[in-house]
């Protein structure tokens, strides 16, 4: 599969009408304020966001939010945030010795942010997502022509 064929199988903007990239900076801070026995909500108000873009198939649209909600559902948090990152996105994360955690997130048109105060990876993985979505969006509308 090619990278232009990778991109558009995934996530490639918020859904929910007009994107406002003040609401995905404040879902970003609040993802990094959830417990780890809290990720569960955030994976669920995450999903709610984030939509395929025009074209995409219904059919997969759905199997992806439900095999995200099930890994969720399930415990496995870090492997549904990872789930969640576009496949044509750069990332890395960790743990830094204060015991938080940090990710950065680097979607494929150059729109970068990360999250450095979360209580666990998988919401610092969705807080950086978040936030470089929000960035892509203040960019693209600085960017498009009037």
């Amino acid at each position: 599969m090619t990278r232009a064929k990778v991109r558009g199988v995934w996530w490639n903007r918020p859904a929910n009408g007009p994107s406002d990239p003040e609401r995905l900076q404040a879902i970003a801070d609040w993802c990094e304020t959830l417990a780890p026995t809290e990720q569960g909500v955030g994976f669920r108000r995450a999903i709610e966001e984030l939509d395929f873009g025009a074209g995409a198939d219904p059919a997969m649209q759905k199997a992806a939010r439900q095999w995200i909600a099930l890994l969720a559902d399930s415990g496995a948090f870090e492997s549904a945030a990872i789930a969640m990152i576009p496949r044509s996105a750069i990332y890395t994360c960790g743990r830094l010795a204060d015991c938080e955690f940090v990710a950065e997130i680097m979607l494929h048109d150059g729109s970068a942010a990360h999250s450095r105060f979360a209580q666990c990876l998988s919401m610092s993985l969705l807080a950086a997502l978040m936030r470089a979505l929000a960035v892509q969006l203040t960019e693209t509308h600085v960017l498009a022509p009037n």
